[in-house]
């Protein structure tokens, strides 16, 4: 096994700035609809980068998985943007009554729209499957299963927001480091899961 040295380290870096860099400018060109595809294809390079046994070629990478499973991914954000949304206004509008339960519910609520999406990206990225109900209703078995991996991506997904409000300028490097961080993790929770939704030749019945 190979030393990992300063210089893979550099290129690794450089790696992943370069697809945080591909995902803001997908999100911004697309008016923030297609951030879900671009975020599945973020999580694409860095597992592969993470990985360190696949050769990675950023832009080729990235837009494999911003192409595969386009609609599907774009139609859950979709989905999940409006969620949110209608979760912010429930909070607000308990709040301005005075419900303060009706605003703590929202609020949970909102948490767990965020930790399965949290969760849905990087699964779309690492497993391929056919039966997209499937892939939804495991996304979820593996977050309630695994609430400390939660926390954990959830603070890594509070790393950009953070260093955000420090300096915007940011955000050209934070969104990389929040998904090396995340992927770090994950690639070892996922690891002993791979394979098990590749598609057969039933799925494609």
């Amino acid at each position: 096994m190979g030393t990992y040295r300063i210089k893979d380290l550099f290129r690794d870096a450089a790696d992943l700035v370069l697809a945080g860099f591909l995902f803001l400018a997908a999100t911004a060109l697309s008016g923030g609809l297609c951030a879900g595809a671009a975020l599945k294809a973020l999580f694409r390079v860095a597992f592969r980068v993470v990985d360190g046994k696949k050769t990675v070629r950023v832009v080729h990478d990235f837009w494999d998985g911003f192409k595969e499973g386009f609609w599907f991914s774009t139609i859950l954000w979709v989905l999940a943007a409006v969620l949110g949304f209608g979760e912010y206004l429930v909070i607000r509008y308990a709040m301005s009554i005075g419900e303060p339960v009706v605003a703590g519910a929202g609020v949970v609520s909102a948490v767990l729209l965020v930790s399965y999406v949290a969760f849905l990206y990087p699964m779309l990225a690492v497993f391929e499957t056919n039966r997209k109900r499937d892939m939804l209703r495991n996304v979820l078995l593996m977050a309630a299963s695994h609430p400390l991996s939660v926390l954990l991506v959830l603070g890594a997904l509070a790393v950009p927001v953070l260093l955000f409000f420090l300096w915007y300028g940011t955000i050209l490097v934070s969104v990389a480091l929040y998904a090396a961080i995340a992927t770090f993790h994950l690639q070892k929770l996922f690891a002993p899961y791979v394979g098990a939704f590749v598609p057969d030749e039933t799925d494609a019945e």
